[in-house]
């Protein structure tokens, strides 16, 4: 059996004032050997896909050997063979990353692959086999790999934010902030999540034969749940609204380009959105630290984050909170709404799914009542099937990155200290080795939840949605009780039906260009306990 491992070695706090081993080795033929080594990192330069350079394209093949390890056995190992990708479609990277990634790995059989360098993007290496995926991920907790910090990206961000700091930070700040997202305060949020569900479903009701742009009303949803359980209060719709729209310029600048912060740029526009942001969440931070001051309790995430304490009796400073506040927004809102965007479309299309939902709707109905408590949303096997299926076929997050932080045996092949790794999510799920050669409703390219309820689909296989290792999505528990709520909600009361006639285009996930048109309808006779 073939061993994946990965070894070697590898806060202040403040207070807002009331007043306002050096091996990544798979043995193979030509490995058979563990070489151990020790070195000392401290914040290497990054490699930062795709990166802003007039630079010529170079041989891959050649610049690998040009960085090659002093390490008489890494130095030995080949590098990992070239695919050659036409400059014009590495703007797949950008705005068709399932495309790109087939595109990549579609014509090679071996587990690594590298893409040279090109005007505008950088080289990088992408692994083809699940395994060296995870063992990228959970290599940043020897100091094997590292996250990849793209410029833009930690400026929208915030370098603060537990999706960018490096351990042993990034340990420490998780640990303060995992409260927030454990089962029982999960628990505590459900009966918010369900009253507001509840509402939104009854508006979309009322829209009545003229109906709602479906995408467009499952990011208000998502939106006003996020903002609404991270900051522990009920906003206006007009402030939902008005928050929403920073929120939109945003995002909007994870795909704009020139990286430049300029009044009359795009990503101008969107870090002064980001501004705006943060600016809302320290009044609500400083709300809420002068709450916890005079003993009184603060609900919501905000109310975790602002009295979290590690044992010496530091706290999170006020950036460290609004940072990853922002944070929470993109992680919770964009890929909640997606997913059930797509979850539509596809239920639209499989009215035996749809009955199957209904009837685990009745079954809930009988054990727990109306009430959506945190043992009816476990007891929720096939929604959560159905999800998990929407997510193999279209994951919200196509790819990461991660550098590779020293020289390392990658599947028998070497790669250099600073090189960029591809993680390619989004190829990985769709071509999971556990349904290869299935045919009929069981073909991969099927939307088969059942396939999720056998013994094969209980195991995460070639399946990343949620990332792994220790940036394994904090949030992941908290998304899937949310989106549990919608189903069932939607399941028990309505009908529904969408303009499925639309082309998919590239967002954070994949969205529909015309917006999927929905109209819902009461059900003459609402799921009842059997």
């Amino acid at each position: 059996m073939r061993q994946h491992r990965l070894t070697d070695r590898a806060r202040s706090a403040s207070s807002s004032s009331c007043v306002v081993r050096n091996t990544w080795h798979r043995p193979s033929g030509r490995a058979a050997a563990t070489i151990k080594a020790e070195l000392t990192v401290d914040r290497p330069k990054l490699a930062t896909p795709p990166e802003t350079s007039s630079g010529s394209s170079s041989d891959g093949q050649q610049q690998l050997q040009q960085q090659a390890s002093a390490c008489p056995f890494l130095a030995s190992l080949p590098s990992p063979p070239k695919v050659n990708i036409p400059w014009h479609k590495r703007f797949q990277q950008l705005f068709a990353p399932q495309q790109f990634q087939a595109t990549v790995l579609g014509g090679s059989s071996s587990s690594v692959v590298q893409v040279d360098k090109a005007i505008g993007f950088t080289n990088f290496v992408m692994p083809s086999d699940p395994e060296l995926v995870r063992d990228a991920f959970a290599g940043e907790l020897d100091g094997t790999t590292l996250q990849s910090n793209i410029k833009s990206f930690v400026a929208l961000m915030g370098e603060h934010s537990l999706v960018l700091v490096q351990e042993p930070r990034h340990k420490y700040l998780r640990g303060l902030l995992q409260p927030a997202f454990s089962g029982s305060a999960i628990s505590g949020y459900l009966p918010a999540i369900q009253a507001l569900v509840g509402r939104h479903l009854a508006e979309w009701e009322a829209a009545g034969e003229a109906g709602v742009q479906g995408y467009d009303g499952l990011k208000l949803l998502t939106y006003e749940f996020i903002i609404s359980i991270t900051l522990g209060r009920e906003y206006s719709r007009q402030e939902v609204l008005a928050l929403s729209e920073h929120y939109k310029q945003w995002t909007s600048g994870f795909l704009a380009w020139p990286w430049l912060d300029l009044p009359f740029t795009a990503f101008g526009r969107s870090m002064r959105a980001r501004n705006a942001l943060l600016d809302h969440f320290q009044q609500a931070v400083t709300a809420a630290r002068c709450k916890l001051a005079a003993g009184q309790q603060v609900p919501g995430i905000i109310g975790s984050l602002t009295a979290a304490v590690d044992e010496e009796g530091n706290r999170l400073t006020d950036l460290e909170i609004t940072e990853n506040i922002l944070l929470l927004l993109l992680a919770g809102h964009d890929t909640s709404s997606t997913t059930l965007t797509r979850l539509l479309s596809v239920l639209h299309d499989t009215p035996e799914v749809v009955q199957q939902l209904r009837q685990e709707q009745a079954a809930v109905l009988a054990r727990h009542g109306e009430q959506l408590t945190a043992a009816a949303i476990k007891d929720m096997e096939y929604a959560d099937a159905v999800i998990r299926e929407s997510l193999r076929l279209d994951p919200v997050v196509a790819g990461l990155f991660r550098v590779a932080a020293k020289d390392i045996d990658m599947g028998g092949y070497m790669v250099p200290k600073d090189t960029p790794i591809l993680l390619p999510l989004h190829h990985l799920a769709v071509n999971d080795a556990r349904w290869a050669g299935q045919t009929g409703q069981e073909d991969p390219a099927s939307f088969h939840p059942e396939r999720m309820l056998t013994e094969e689909g209980r195991q995460p296989g070639a399946q990343m949605p949620f990332g792994s290792g220790p940036r394994f999505c904090l949030g992941e528990r908290l998304a899937m009780a949310e989106m549990k709520v919608v189903l069932a909600l939607l399941m028990r009361q309505y009908d529904f039906s969408v303009d499925n006639n639309t082309e998919w285009m590239q967002a954070v996930g994949r969205v529909p260009k015309n917006g999927l048109p929905l109209k819902l309808r009461r059900l003459a006779q609402p799921v009842a306990a059997v």
